[in-house]
């Protein structure tokens, strides 16, 4: 009988162990969080500081009003350069889609080549936080202003804060055409651009069509069209990024 009920003590005191164990489980689950500022392996991509550097440049975008009239935004991007192995992450509010990722590694690949240094010896975080009003952050619009920042995070040369740009990248350094081209101009203006930076073909915009690259109705010349609005800068069409950079950093 002793042994019998010894036996039941050490089962049921086995039990007891299970159960506690099982509830802490449930309780307290694995707080496993996806952080923008590690690398895949689970490394602190921002472990010394003294080894980061960054690069700022201005994010131009078209957001659509409840009216459903259009306007631009304005937004400052961050870019983080630190000694690594080539990682480049994204981190924006909202989230972003696949269009600005494969835009933020063109950027640094362009950028690492102008500057003459290896992108696969530096780890990138691109943030972008745009204001309330707009809803998605995405497209490759931003290609410009987003080589201007990474460029100015490897070479550590601050860019002129009063330059705002829009235009795409590719893999040349070669600024393609946008859209909204004007109200991204007179959003820029409005926060104090001094010189407005847009792709060669597009210094003669629409006024009337929000989205087109290329229309074909409201043309008007920007320079005059900003200056008549009382705004006072200078626009400046470029075809490449060489043609962009003495403007940021002369």
């Amino acid at each position: 009988m002793k042994w019998l009920r010894a036996t039941l003590i050490l089962c049921v005191l086995l039990l007891l162990s299970v159960a506690t164990a099982g509830c802490t489980a449930s309780l307290n689950p694995p707080n496993i969080q996806f952080n923008p500022s590690q690398s895949p392996t689970g490394t602190p991509a921002r472990i010394d500081t003294q080894g980061v550097t960054n690069g700022t440049a201005h994010m131009l975008a078209v957001e659509q009003l409840s009216n459903n009239s259009y306007t631009g935004a304005v937004s400052n991007l961050v870019v983080y350069s630190q000694p690594g192995t080539g990682y480049v992450f994204v981190e924006t509010q909202p989230a972003t889609g696949v269009d600005f990722q494969e835009t933020a590694n063109t950027a640094v690949a362009v950028a690492a080549a102008r500057a003459n240094v290896n992108p696969n010896q530096l780890d990138f975080e691109f943030v972008l936080h745009v204001p309330n009003s707009v809803g998605e952050v995405d497209g490759p619009s931003g290609g410009l202003p987003m080589t201007i920042a990474a460029y100015s995070a490897i070479t550590k040369k601050p860019a002129n804060e009063s330059v705002y740009s829009t235009g795409t990248i590719d893999s040349s350094g070669n600024v393609g055409d946008v859209g909204g081209v004007y109200y991204k101009a007179e959003a820029a203006a409005q926060s104090g651009a001094r010189v407005i930076l847009v792709p060669y073909d597009q210094t003669v915009v629409s006024t009337t069509s929000p989205l087109e690259a290329n229309p074909t109705t409201g043309l008007v010349n920007l320079q005059s069209q900003l200056r008549h609005d009382g705004y006072n800068v200078t626009v400046v069409g470029v075809k490449t990024l060489d043609d962009a950079l003495p403007y940021y950093f002369s």
